[in-house]
């Protein structure tokens, strides 16, 4: 199977949505050797801040000396950014070899299921010391929720996104990412809000987690400095060096890590004049508007419909001095005219080369997908991207 193969058949599972359950993801990892019971892991959940929380752990254990394996998404323009082996990408033929066996398994399954194992068996057969994963949404039923017993299991925010699918209240979305907490497993956690905080505790009594909070047990005091910029990275930096603590990790290569991670498409500046950001949903729009740049800025704008359209631009078009709204390359984008109904004075165009276009010299902030992210690094800096784009599909409700 060539990589071009694989994404077409990974398109095609698209039609089967992101399945909440693990009965089936368990028997296709059955099928393979049961890779994920020979790995030691750190499973992240959270609605914003859990790739590069995620991205800062494994740069610590890498910087400690530990073969790492990173597991994330959705990614920016490959497919493979997903699964990385001590920082290195996948090579494409090594995931079409991964994903030609699984293909080969009897039994429908999902493109979410199909990544995670192919995620699960590279790490194994790479002889990854420590695997760091991402769930893809939720953690209760996320296919990356297979792991009895991980290392320390990590909830970086409870915030309203994925509502459709988690549940209309953020006390039920808090309730699904603490299904990845385990009893005896550290558990740490961060949560603004009343609510959702008090269902995450009691999750972590529930199980018999070893819980510490963001803020109670642990601070970002004395934090070193950060690579990745934002205010509220300070959070996530905070959460990385507690679980890497937890890990064995010395403060020298916390401090490496923290200093040097790379986690592309957040507050990224692509030139002096285009910084972008995935921005998806209120959460992140309000730590875009906190961080935004000084100045006069074009705010290039783009949705997929399943977001909160409108408290995202709440908190992003005041501090914009023109905005330019258009679609992300998604089958599930909002399109431009409706976006602009949101916006008075906003201009329009129909993708972001024709937005780009539009917005000339301006300084540009380009935000609100992490598709359109991906899309501009792709125009600005020649980032390559797959031939065939592949994208998570929606999932359906718990």
């Amino acid at each position: 199977m060539t990589y071009l193969e694989m994404l077409r058949r990974l398109q095609a599972l698209q039609r089967f949505g992101m399945r909440p359950g693990l009965e089936a993801v368990r028997a296709l990892l059955h099928a393979v050797g049961d890779p994920h019971e020979r790995l030691a892991v750190v499973h992240l959940a959270g609605t914003n801040g859990k790739g590069s929380t995620a991205a800062m752990i494994e740069a610590g254990l890498r910087a400690s000396g530990r073969r790492t394996g990173l597991y994330t998404s959705p990614h920016l323009s490959r497919f493979t950014e997903r699964i990385r082996v001590d920082g290195e990408e996948l090579a494409g033929e090594r995931a079409a070899a991964l994903a030609e066996r699984l293909f080969a398994v009897p039994g429908e399954f999902t493109f979410f299921e199909i990544a995670t194992v192919m995620a699960l068996l590279a790490f194994a057969e790479e002889g990854v010391e420590v695997a760091v994963l991402e769930a893809g949404m939720g953690g209760r039923l996320d296919a990356t929720n297979v792991i009895a017993r991980p290392l320390a299991t990590i909830v970086t925010s409870i915030g309203r996104d994925h509502m459709e699918v988690l549940g209309d209240t953020v006390e039920a979305i808090a309730r699904e990412k603490a299904g990845i907490f385990k009893a005896g497993v550290p558990a740490l956690w961060a949560c603004d809000e009343a609510g959702p905080a008090a269902v995450l505790e009691a999750e972590i009594l529930r199980v018999g987690a070893r819980g510490e909070r963001f803020g109670r047990d642990f601070d970002d005091a004395a934090l070193p400095p950060l690579a990745l910029r934002g205010a509220h990275q300070r959070r996530n930096g905070a959460l990385a060096r507690r679980a890497l603590e937890l890990l064995g990790v010395g403060q020298g290569a916390i401090a490496t890590a923290l200093a040097t991670v790379r986690w592309p498409g957040r507050l990224e500046r692509l030139t002096p004049s285009v910084l972008v950001d995935a921005a998806h949903n209120e959460e992140g729009a309000r730590a875009l508007a906190a961080a935004w740049p000084e100045g006069e800025w074009t705010l290039i704008l783009g949705l997929v419909g399943d977001k909160d359209a409108r408290a995202i631009v709440a908190a992003l078009a005041p501090r914009a001095s023109r905005v330019i709204v258009t679609a992300p390359p998604s089958s599930r984008a909002l399109a431009p005219a409706a976006l602009a109904t949101l916006v008075p004075g906003a201009e329009s165009a129909p993708d972001l080369a024709a937005a780009l276009a539009l917005a000339g010299a301006d300084r540009t902030v380009i935000a609100g997908s992490i598709f359109l992210v991906g899309e501009a690094r792709r125009l600005v800096l020649g980032d390559a991207a797959d031939p065939t784009p592949v994208q998570d599909p929606v999932g359906q409700k718990l």
